[in-house]
C-alpha cells in the first residue's frame, strides 16, 4: 500500500514538472500545487491506515475504500494530463501559424515573405559613348516591377535542443536568384548561450547583413555590404558550419561568431564556386535602458583557398577569379554600374567596423570596410609584378519614427543569434477605425570605391593609353537615399524611396575614336553618370 501511494504521488509530481510548463498557454486541470496537496492527503491517509485509526466519521474499511477511490480518480487525472501532453496545438506567434506538441518537444512554424518592387530611373550620362563601342558602358537602366523576394518555408524545433529552418526563394532579379534554396539548416543548442548551425546557412556577418530583409530600413542593403558578402562567403545558401556564443546580461549583451563556408548550392553554383571562407564577428550592446541602445562591433573574413583548378590554370577560370560589384541599391534594373572585373586571386581578406545607436524613436548607424586581394601570380598570363589591389567602402544612415515607436534591438530571433536593430511594431495598427500604423523617415549615404592604382588623367601617347601597372578601374559609386516607410501592422509594410546616384568611372577600354576635351590624345573617357530613382515596395511577411 505504501509503495503504491508513493508511486502515485511521485508520478503526479513528475507529470506536473514535465507537462505543465509546456502547456502554459492552455487550461490544465491538474496543477503542481494540486498534486502536492494530493500527495500530502495521501500521506495522512496512509499514516491513518498504518495505525489502524479510523478516519473522522468512518471506519477503517471506509477509509481504505476512500483511498482506493482517490487512487482511481487521480489516476484518471494523470492519464488526462498525459493525453494533453500528447495533443497537438495550433497557435499564432506574431501572426505566424505554429504547430506544437503538448510536451513542447516538437514545433513546426510556417514562414513567408513577399516583397514586390516597382521603380523608375532618370539618367544623365556624363559622356555619350555608344554601348557598342564600350562594353562596360552599362547605363541603360530600365524601369519595371518584379518580386524581389517570394520566399516560403518552415522552421521549428525537435527534442528541445535542436531547431531547424528550411526556406525556398521563388523570386529574384536574376536567373540565379529565381527558384533556389535560401536556407536549409539544422542547429544544436547545448546551452542557452551556444548555438551551432550546419547546412545551407547565412552566417551572422556585418550589422547590415545581420538585419532581416523584413526589417531593413531601405529597399536594399548598402552597396558595399552587397559587394562583399557574396565574395567572402556570407550570402544565402552557403554550405558551411557556424558557431555562436551569445551572453545576455543586465547591463551588456555580447556575441562571438565564427563560420566556415564553402560553395553555394543549386542554381547559384553555376560558376563552380568551391572556395573556402572563414568569417567572424564580435558585437555587443554596450549600453541599454528604456531610452537607449548602443551597439558596437567588428567583423573580418578571409578566403582561405579559391578552390577549383590549381595555381597553374589560366586566369579566366571562374573558380580562381574575384569580381566585386553591385547594382545601384535597386534591383529593378539588373545592370551593374561599378565592377572590378575578374581578378585572378590566391586569397583575399577584409575587415569592417560597425556602430549603431538608438535614442527613443531616433536611430543612427554606420559601417566601414576595407578589403584586398592576393593576386594569383602563378596562373598563365598573369602579371607577376602587378601589386595586390585594395578597396574600401562605407555607409551612414539615420531614421526617425514619426509616430513614436522605437526600433527593437534583437539579440536573437527564432533562427539565429543576430545582434541587430529590427523594425518597429506599430502601437496602433492600421484599421478603418482611424488608426494609421507607424511611420518612419530615413536617409542614407553610401560609398563603394572599386578603383585601385588608377591613372586618373588618361594620358596617352600616339593614341595608345598608358595604364598604371595592375590598375583596376572598377569605378566609384556614391548614393544618397531618402525613404518613407509605412508599417501598417506587424506583417505589412509599404516603402517609398528616392535615390540619387553618382558614378565616377573611367573606361578601361582603348577607345581611340573618342576624345577627351581636356586632353585630345587621351582615350580613357569617363563613362560615369548621374541618375535618380523612385521606387516603391509592398511587403507582406509572417
Amino acid at each position: 500500500m505504501t509503495l503504491r501511494l508513493k508511486y502515485l504521488a511521485c508520478t503526479a509530481l513528475t507529470a506536473a514538472a514535465l507537462i505543465v510548463p509546456a502547456m502554459a498557454e492552455e487550461t490544465v486541470t491538474m496543477k503542481r500545487s494540486e498534486l502536492e496537496a494530493i500527495m500530502n492527503r495521501l500521506d495522512r491517509l496512509e499514516k491513518q491506515v498504518a495505525k489502524g485509526a479510523p478516519a473522522a466519521g468512518g471506519s477503517t474499511a471506509e477509509l481504505e475504500q476512500r483511498v482506493q477511490d482517490l487512487e482511481i480518480s487521480q489516476g484518471a487525472k494523470i492519464s488526462a494530463l498525459q493525453q494533453k501532453a500528447d495533443a497537438v496545438q495550433l497557435s499564432f506567434d506574431n501572426n505566424r501559424p505554429v504547430i506544437t506538441t503538448g510536451d513542447g518537444r516538437f514545433e513546426l512554424a510556417f514562414r513567408g515573405r513577399f516583397h514586390f518592387d516597382a521603380g523608375t530611373f532618370s539618367q544623365n550620362p556624363g559622356v555619350d559613348v555608344p554601348y557598342a563601342v564600350d562594353s562596360q558602358n552599362v547605363r541603360d537602366l530600365g524601369s519595371g516591377s518584379y518580386f524581389r523576394r517570394a520566399q516560403f518555408g518552415v522552421e521549428g524545433k525537435f527534442f528541445r535542443d535542436f531547431d531547424y529552418e528550411m526556406r525556398f526563394n521563388f523570386g529574384g532579379s536574376e536567373a540565379e536568384d529565381a527558384g533556389s534554396i535560401n536556407i536549409m539548416r539544422v542547429a544544436y543548442n547545448p546551452t542557452p548561450e551556444i548555438r551551432v548551425n550546419v547546412g545551407a546557412i547565412q552566417p551572422t556577418f556585418t550589422l547590415d547583413d545581420s538585419t532581416s530583409s523584413n526589417d531593413i530600413t531601405f529597399l536594399e542593403r548598402a552597396a558595399v555590404v552587397n559587394a562583399l558578402i557574396g565574395e567572402f562567403g556570407g550570402s544565402d545558401a552557403r554550405k558551411g558550419i557556424e558557431a555562436t556564443y551569445l551572453k545576455q546580461g543586465e547591463n551588456i549583451d555580447y556575441m562571438f561568431n565564427i563560420a566556415y563556408t564553402t560553395s553555394t548550392i543549386g542554381a547559384r553554383n553555376a560558376a563552380a564556386d568551391d572556395r573556402d571562407h572563414l568569417l567572424g564577428r564580435i558585437a555587443a550592446r554596450v549600453f541599454k535602458n528604456a531610452d537607449w541602445d548602443v551597439h558596437l562591433g567588428a567583423n573580418a573574413a578571409t578566403i582561405l583557398s579559391m578552390g577549383g583548378v590549381d595555381g597553374t590554370s589560366a586566369p579566366t577560370a571562374a573558380a580562381r577569379n574575384l569580381n566585386f560589384r553591385d547594382r545601384p541599391e535597386l534591383r529593378v534594373a539588373g545592370e551593374r554600374l561599378v565592377a572590378t572585373g575578374n581578378i585572378p586571386a590566391e586569397s583575399a581578406w577584409m575587415w569592417g567596423l560597425e556602430a549603431g545607436v538608438r535614442y527613443k524613436n531616433f536611430y543612427a548607424s554606420g559601417e566601414y570596410f576595407q578589403w584586398g586581394v592576393d593576386r594569383d601570380r602563378l596562373c598563365t598570363g598573369c602579371n607577376v609584378a602587378a601589386p595586390d589591389p585594395e578597396f574600401s567602402g562605407y555607409y551612414v544612415m539615420a531614421s526617425y519614427i514619426l509616430t513614436g515607436e522605437t526600433k527593437r534591438y534583437e539579440t536573437q530571433n527564432r533562427s539565429n543569434s543576430r545582434m541587430q536593430f529590427g523594425a518597429p511594431r506599430p502601437n496602433s495598427p492600421f484599421s478603418s477605425g482611424g488608426t494609421w500604423g507607424a511611420w518612419e523617415i530615413a536617409a542614407r549615404y553610401s560609398v563603394l570605391d572599386l578603383n585601385d592604382n588608377v591613372n586618373p588623367t588618361g594620358l596617352a601617347v600616339l593614341g595608345a593609353p598608358i595604364a598604371n601597372l595592375g590598375e583596376i578601374r572598377g569605378g566609384k559609386q556614391s548614393i544618397t537615399s531618402v525613404a518613407l516607410n509605412w508599417y501598417l501592422n506587424r506583417n505589412m509594410r509599404v516603402m517609398f524611396q528616392y535615390q540619387h546616384g553618382e558614378i565616377d568611372r573611367i573606361s578601361s577600354t582603348a577607345l581611340t575614336n573618342v576624345t577627351n576635351p581636356g586632353n585630345p590624345s587621351a582615350s580613357y573617357p569617363n563613362i560615369g553618370q548621374d541618375y535618380e530613382t523612385f521606387a516603391v515596395r509592398t511587403q507582406f511577411a509572417f
